[in-house]
């Protein structure tokens, strides 16, 4: 079993910062926050690291393509072309240089349709909607070349997310999951929403690690149904199963109990266990006690298998 985080981690630099920055120099705020996150992340003692998110990933990456405006919200108002240069590969080597260890910073971007999502399509666009076909292989594309450009920068965990409701053809999910992760070493997709009747159909997918929310979407616990066709397929499965909303504060024991199951049905090694939502939201300390958490869930489970 291994702890991952989701995503995002506090906290993306202030206006104070960025300006103190500008007018003095020295090192760029942004890279700070990104070195922060990761230390947050490794001081809760986490497998499994992320950059933090500490820039928006679909503003970053649309102000560098063709057919995209970035002006306070992201539209598409042409045909997109190719991107200009790769964007996300940058924060990712921050993190790896401050973890130590490329092969445990996980790189995450939005997949397709969750990057359509966060799109506004102007009239202007040959695009009929956010849901039209040809805009979603178009960004499939833009993303596969981030992709390409985060594995020659030997990034081996690499992770999309999208929102199960907008997918409306599961055939054309799987199609573009088996594009964007074209020759990556282990591809993950977090699934967001109630997946369950998504299987069996999303074994099939091109991609080593599924990961889903059992916390706000419980029904998800009926994929354990599927115990043997997971183990004919080969798949890990990355359990979101700590809430991340601010407010709510699990116990370990009851993070355990939603993990259980899955490991008597998959097995140890066949978990990782994770946050349900991005961090980035919340005050670093309770993060970082979500994290804490997780990583006291996953000695309590170890324990109990020796």
């Amino acid at each position: 079993m291994l702890t991952a985080n989701l995503s995002g981690y506090p906290k993306r630099p202030d206006l104070d910062a960025i300006r103190k920055y500008l007018d003095a120099g020295g090192e760029n705020p942004f890279t700070t926050a990104v070195k922060n996150a990761v230390q947050g992340q490794k001081k809760a003692e986490i497998d499994i690291v992320t950059d933090g998110q500490i820039r928006d990933p679909v503003s970053v990456i649309a102000y560098n393509v063709p057919g995209m405006t970035t002006d306070g919200s992201v539209c598409i108002e042409g045909k997109l072309g190719a991107p200009r240069r790769p964007t996300m590969a940058l924060d990712f080597l921050i993190a790896t240089a401050e973890c130590g260890d490329a092969r445990l910073v996980k790189a995450v971007l939005p997949g397709p349709f969750s990057f359509a999502k966060s799109c506004q399509v102007t009239t202007k666009s040959p695009y009929s909607s956010n849901c039209d076909v040809d805009l979603l292989f178009d960004i499939a594309s833009i993303i596969r070349f981030e992709i390409e450009a985060l594995k020659e920068n030997n990034a081996r965990l690499i992770q999309i997310v999208e929102p199960i409701e907008s997918v409306k053809d599961i055939d054309i999910f799987l199609e573009m999951l088996s594009f964007v992760f074209k020759r990556v070493k282990t591809p993950i997709c977090h699934i967001e929403g109630d997946i369950s009747s998504a299987f069996p159909l999303l074994l099939d997918a091109k991609i080593s690690v599924i990961s889903f929310d059992v916390v706000a979407f419980p029904q998800n616990r009926e994929i354990l149904k599927f115990e043997e066709l997971f183990e004919v397929h080969e798949k890990i499965i990355s359990l979101g199963c700590v809430d991340s909303s601010a407010a709510k504060k699990d116990s370990v024991e009851s993070i355990e109990r939603r993990v259980i199951a899955f490991v008597d049905a998959f097995g140890y090694e066949s978990v990782w266990i994770s946050p349900n939502k991005n961090l980035a939201s919340l005050p670093q300390r309770t993060a970082f006690q979500k994290l804490k958490q997780l990583t006291s869930a996953k000695n309590r489970i170890a324990a109990r298998m020796t």
